[in-house]
């Protein structure tokens, strides 16, 4: 993907000077002029922006050059009908954090916001002549219908925030989140038509993969805190990706950099793997019950109630 981004911040940087001027209907960067009368001179004042701050301003730009760059390349791998977009989508793989859809409001707000562009995004395909679920070719479909929603939004759906989702649209909230995961960790997640436009190499040694548990991991440090402080599958995967990391990098002979995170839940999980014995496989987990069948969790079962209470606790989200 590097390779395939790096055309798009060449000649990218401007410079910009900002000055403005008084004269009347016009806007531009010079200060106000002040006129002498009794002396019939004009003295005009001009603001000088630093270099660092030129600079500054100059990386941010490149910053978001960048970002948006990345969110144009992985666009393409979730197409939608005409007239639909799926730029949320794709910004979710990019940057986790951004919230253009769900703008820090209260989480229940969210969620109602959530199902109200749904419920036009249905409307708006019965009213085309073709209702969803028509053609759902390459994920079409779903692209469409939930292509508004940002990460925060689409937790909000998977985890029925409100209770106002089908199981369907939860599992396809999922879907979508899991697949976004899969993208920024370097893992194949689109139409199969675009596999080799692809161009993050699949890992085949254990330095591969130990790029891949790192990308993840960093990748799901910068999720929602609803997210976080309540998800058991976010804190599996977190603890299961850092185990991974790190018995990957002994096993190569390498000391594994830090990827510890204060996370209750995390660190918990991450515990119970280290402390078993034999194979704990990368299974599907995606819900506590699916977390308490698998063997390797067996002797922590009884805790998680009390960890996962502590973990909201620690984002201040205890009432949920």
């Amino acid at each position: 993907m590097v390779n395939a981004l790096s055309a798009y911040t060449r000649g990218f940087l401007t410079q910009t000077n900002f000055s403005r001027t008084d004269e009347a209907g016009e806007k531009s960067a010079k200060l106000p002029e002040k006129s002498d009368h009794a002396r019939g001179t004009v003295i005009k004042d001009t603001v000088e922006i630093s270099a660092e701050a030129r600079k500054l301003a100059q990386a941010e730009q490149a910053k978001n050059a960048l970002r948006d760059a990345k969110v144009s390349y992985f666009e393409q791998f979730r197409p939608t009908r005409e007239g639909f977009s799926s730029r949320n989508l794709a910004l979710g793989i990019v940057d986790p954090s951004a919230q253009p859809f769900s703008q820090n409001r209260p989480f229940d707000e969210v969620a109602q916001a959530a199902r109200e562009n749904m419920d036009s995004k249905y409307q708006q395909m019965r009213e085309s002549g073709e209702p969803y679920g028509t053609d759902n070719f390459e994920g079409k479909e779903t692209y469409s219908l939930m292509g508004d929603l940002d990460r925060r939004a689409l937790y909000a759906v998977a985890s029925n925030e409100g209770g106002h989702f089908s199981k369907e649209e939860q599992q396809t909230a999922k879907d979508l989140m899991l697949g976004q995961q899969g993208m920024a960790m370097g893992l194949y997640n689109g139409p199969t038509r675009l596999d080799g436009v692809y161009t993050i190499p699949q890992a085949t040694s254990n330095a591969d993969h130990m790029q891949k548990y790192a990308a993840g991991i960093q990748y799901m440090d910068q999720v929602s805190t609803e997210e976080k402080a309540t998800s058991v599958d976010w804190a599996q995967q977190r603890g299961r990706m850092q185990y991974n990391y790190e018995r990957l990098s002994r096993d190569s002979g390498i000391t594994p950099q830090n990827h510890n995170i204060y996370h209750p839940a995390a660190n918990f999980i991450f515990g119970a793997l280290e402390s078993y014995f034999g194979f704990a496989n990368d299974a599907d987990i995606g819900s506590r019950k699916d977390l308490l069948n698998e063997p390797w969790f067996e002797g922590y079962r009884d805790r998680l109630g009390s960890v996962m209470a502590e973990t909201r606790d620690l984002y201040g989200l205890n009432d949920l």
